[in-house]
């Protein structure tokens, strides 16, 4: 009898792992969300994202009151305005029109995509961590 309960066990346990382990694959391998506007608000205000933009690598800080840094390396930091919109993060740069993007979230990695359909990656960084020169 002690032996069917210690094989039932084995069994469970095993078939237990293979469920979880198909949860997780499945999860990993899931398409990136596409993120509302309401999503990227909360996630970006007060917070910094990190990333490559057309080579160059860049941090960007979100104030909650609508404000935002941009830094490279060997450049000045610049200064915008950003708002969200029902589907869209946007910003608008100095005299520049406004821009939007679509934000997808895979994970910890931010995809934006841009109107030409480039995508280009980051990860958030929490609070504001904008080096300083």
């Amino acid at each position: 009898m002690l032996a069917r309960k210690t094989w039932s066990r084995k069994i469970r346990f095993c078939l237990n792992s293979c469920v979880l382990l198909a949860g997780l694959t499945a999860t990993a391998s899931a398409e990136p969300m596409h993120m509302t506007g309401q999503e990227i608000y909360e996630l970006f205000k007060g917070n910094t994202v990190h990333g490559e933009w057309a080579g160059k690598e860049y941090w960007s800080y979100f104030g909650p009151d609508g404000w935002t840094t941009y830094k490279t390396k060997d450049a000045p930091l610049q200064t915008g305005r950003w708002s969200t919109n029902p589907t869209q993060y946007c910003s608008i740069w100095g005299d520049a029109p406004q821009a939007c993007y679509d934000i997808l979230k895979d994970g910890w990695t931010l995809i934006w995509v841009t109107r030409d359909g480039n995508h280009y990656t980051s990860t958030l960084l929490q609070g504001n961590q904008t080096p300083h020169d």
